[in-house]
């Protein structure tokens, strides 16, 4: 298990820290459940786009991302 702090659209503020396990799935199940909201993607402190949760190191900081393009439907 690696513990990942989680921010919500690039802000630094309101973190939230969570056991990033799993798929990537499982992680923005989580980090939606947490923020009240439906992630859409997971971006690193440098701006990466993460598409694997191998890609994760214990302690990272970690950005989620509602993808307002796709589905402008509410929860």
């Amino acid at each position: 298990v690696r513990w990942v702090t989680l921010f919500l659209n690039g802000s630094p503020k309101n973190g939230k820290v969570v056991a990033a396990y799993g798929t990537l799935s499982d992680l923005l199940s989580v980090a939606s459940s947490k923020f009240g909201i439906k992630a859409t993607s997971v971006y690193n402190g440098k701006g990466g786009l993460n598409d694997d949760t191998v890609l994760i190191r214990d302690d990272d900081v970690l950005f989620v991302f509602i993808n307002s393009f796709s589905d402008a439907s509410p929860l």
